[in-house]
């Protein structure tokens, strides 16, 4: 791949995290392994481009159930420097391999229209696991319907873009519909609150093949998952999964 192809593919990703602008009103809901809810707090989480739009800035507005807040800055982001991979209004960032001894995330989330959903998942030194959920709305904060997960609907027709590290888009090529548990039955599976799925492995190594799946359920005709994809090198690509029913 030329140097040419690459930079305008970066642009495009900066493009790509342009569309998420504004001021995104969630609700951030921590889980346990057997997907109870452990804790939740409210975000703000703040996107705003500079007038030349050479830079994005980037605020959290964190309030919690005690009545303490608090506020968290990064950034200025510069175009086109951002580490998370955008595209189709997805996204997804986190750590390219793993360390012994040292901590192992990713964020994998979904933009549709004025609704947002992600999911959080550390793998900590001690070997234990942190599951976060969050759901965003665009200005303000909504009640949606809970809707039951994508595998108890059928008749899925899907399409799968992967993006490489470097902001390289492939074309989009049809995909099998292949509910969540059977991805990798010895993966951890789970169903969360907003439509949110998730299914990863239990333990992770550095120099070994594994993947990390979430995927959000926006409405019962179209499912959205990402999987973040790792060989014995490292990070390797994210892969985008659109299913219409």
């Amino acid at each position: 791949m030329n140097s040419d192809a690459i930079t305008n593919a970066q642009l495009q990703n900066w493009d790509n995290f342009c569309n998420h602008i504004g001021d995104w009103h969630g609700t951030w809901n921590v889980y346990n392994l057997e997907g109870e809810l452990i804790r939740s707090h409210q975000c703000v989480r703040s996107f705003h481009l500079t007038d030349d739009g050479s830079e994005m800035n980037h605020q959290n507005y964190s309030t919690y159930s005690d009545g303490t807040s608090k506020l968290e800055t990064y950034g200025p982001h510069k175009k086109p420097h951002i580490k998370a991979l955008h595209f189709h209004d997805s996204f997804s960032w986190g750590s390219q391999e793993v360390k012994t001894g040292s901590v192992f995330f990713f964020e994998t989330g979904f933009k549709y229209q004025d609704r947002r959903r992600s999911a959080v998942v550390r793998y900590n030194e001690n070997g234990t696991l942190d599951i976060l959920i969050i759901s965003e709305h665009l200005g303000e904060r909504k009640n949606e319907p809970t809707l039951p997960p994508a595998n108890q609907f059928t008749g899925w027709q899907g399409i799968i873009t992967k993006m490489t590290p470097d902001w390289i888009v492939s074309p989009a090529v049809p995909t099998e519909w292949i509910q969540l548990e059977d991805l990798n039955k010895n993966y951890l599976s789970l169903h969360l609150k907003d439509g949110v799925s998730i299914s990863i492995p239990q333990h992770i190594e550095s120099k070994t093949e594994f993947f990390l799946v979430a995927e959000w359920l926006v409405n019962p005709t179209l499912l959205l998952r990402g999987i973040r994809n790792f060989d014995t090198s490292g990070f390797a690509s994210f892969s985008l999964e659109i299913f219409k029913r």
